[in-house]
């Protein structure tokens, strides 16, 4: 409970003296001169002090309306979580062999087609985005919830689509997965509210601090600290290279990222990591950064495929996918502030009108 207008209780001081001001103006015109003849006239007490109760009684409710008594009002809300999720797809030219299905397509194309419907499983309500890599890494989708497009940019990604930046990311030959799961982190940066996001220095020291050996305490900026990524975020990504831990100093002069500290980064934030790894190529110290000793939460899950698969077998591990990231029922207390000023005030000026129905009616008169 609090006060909104606590200076206002200082009128309180002044019913007192409206209340002798008024009993003096009575006394005055009326009741005294009555006392002086017969003690039988005297009004009854009802009369006598029933006029001083109701006009305190109303500057007492209108004083109290004045200053705003508020108290709090809670309610509980069931909603459906939203999901925020970051799809990660491989398109160096490995992908481009066959698949092993009848018709010809490429372990590309099916790798899509896992991917499309991983998204139509997906909440309406669901942000998801998609990042493209070979050699390097792209943006192709930031987080929506438009299904259509989402499907649209995944076209784009298709050799059949033969689009600009599909040629572009076939070109490069080795597999940069590690500066892909960094972009997709970068994403969700630029997602949260605009006075926890990091500035571009904090993210350039971040990155440069994921190069190199690996690290035991990476400096986290206390902004991204406070953010509670571990709800709903997760990155999904297919990859048909071996995943390494890109820790040489070749590596470093490449400007390429350490993996082992990307995932030590992932699961500090408490973002899911998914790995679709084809022909189970993942380097045991990623392996064991991603999964934790035992006994400990792991960051995420590896999902090994065989070197030929179909769309079947991609189907079923984005269906487990989507099952280990099920929009969870949650249930949020809201708070709010009432007011007590229109209730007092109407209570007041209803007192009013009962003492000028008083005055104004013969029967109570006689009282």
């Amino acid at each position: 409970m609090s006060i909104q207008y606590p200076w206002a209780l200082l009128l309180l001081s002044l019913v007192p003296l409206a209340l002798y001001g008024r009993r003096k103006y009575v006394t005055k015109t009326g009741f005294a001169q009555v006392s002086l003849f017969d003690q039988n006239l005297q009004p009854s007490a009802v009369k006598r002090y029933g006029g001083d109760v109701l006009a305190a009684l109303c500057m007492l409710l209108l004083v109290f309306a004045v200053t705003n008594i508020q108290y709090s009002s809670y309610w509980h809300k069931t909603y459906l979580e939203t999901k925020w999720i970051m799809l990660v797809q491989d398109l160096s030219g490995s992908m481009q062999r066959a698949s092993g299905e009848s018709d010809r397509s490429t372990l590309g194309d099916v790798a899509l087609e896992g991917a499309r419907s991983f998204i139509d499983m997906r909440n309406k309500d669901d942000l998801i985005g998609i990042v493209a890599f070979s050699s390097f890494a792209k943006l192709i989708a930031p987080p929506s919830f438009d299904k259509e497009i989402l499907k649209k940019k995944l076209d784009l990604l298709s050799r059949r689509g033969d689009s600009f930046i599909f040629r572009d990311l076939t070109v490069g030959g080795a597999t940069n997965a590690s500066y892909a799961a960094w972009l997709a982190l970068c994403v969700f940066f630029m997602l949260v509210p605009e006075e926890n996001q990091p500035s571009y220095e904090e993210i350039n020291d971040l990155r440069y601090s994921l190069m190199g050996k690996t690290v035991k305490k990476l400096p986290i900026p206390e902004k991204l600290k406070n953010i509670k990524f571990g709800q709903g975020m997760a990155i999904v990504l297919f990859t048909d290279g071996r995943i390494e831990a890109n820790a040489s100093n070749e590596d470093v002069k490449k400007g390429l990222l350490n993996f082992v500290n990307v995932v030590d980064l992932v699961k500090e934030l408490g973002i899911k990591l998914y790995f679709i790894v084809v022909g189970g190529n993942v380097n045991s110290e990623i392996r064991m950064a991603l999964e934790g000793p035992e006994g400990s939460s792991p960051a995420g899950d590896i999902f090994y495929m065989p070197p030929t698969f179909n769309r079947q077998k991609i189907g079923e591990v984005y269906k487990k996918i989507n099952d280990l990231e099920k929009n969870r029922l949650l249930e949020k207390i809201f708070k709010r502030k009432k007011d007590t000023r229109w209730p007092l005030a109407a209570t007041a000026f209803g007192v009013l009108f009962f003492y000028c129905i008083i005055q104004a009616t013969p029967q109570f008169r006689k009282i």
